[in-house]
């Protein structure tokens, strides 16, 4: 998985047109993460996982630490609506990269 990071950048700056195998790359990432224990995930997390995969998302990734968090799907623009109309019961915060560092947001209902 190590590994994965310098491609991840690479593919990240690079050109537009292959922005798509970031999401290939988290799919895979995910798979290994999966594959090292079972108390990676449980039957909810895969089954949403696997609900936004074959909603049209390319890929994704599980962020918390255990009794709550988010699931960060890799979203085609073409599969947005599908996939979000799949998964409309979950709450829908939208995502997008960032090139000015890190900084500190408040998200509020």
């Amino acid at each position: 998985m190590k590994e994965m990071v310098d491609e991840a950048v690479s593919i990240l700056n690079g050109k537009l047109e292959n922005i798509n195998d970031f999401g290939k790359l988290l799919h895979e990432s995910w798979k290994i993460k999966r594959s090292l224990t079972s108390k990676i995930s449980n039957n909810e997390i895969d089954e949403i996982y696997e609900t936004g995969i074959r909603a049209g998302a390319v890929g994704g990734k599980v962020c918390g630490a255990g009794g709550g968090g988010f699931i960060v799907f890799f979203v085609p623009p073409e599969n947005k609506e599908k996939v979000k109309e799949k998964l409309k019961n979950f709450l829908h915060v939208p995502f997008r990269f960032e090139n000015i560092g890190t900084h500190v947001i408040y998200y509020s209902l």
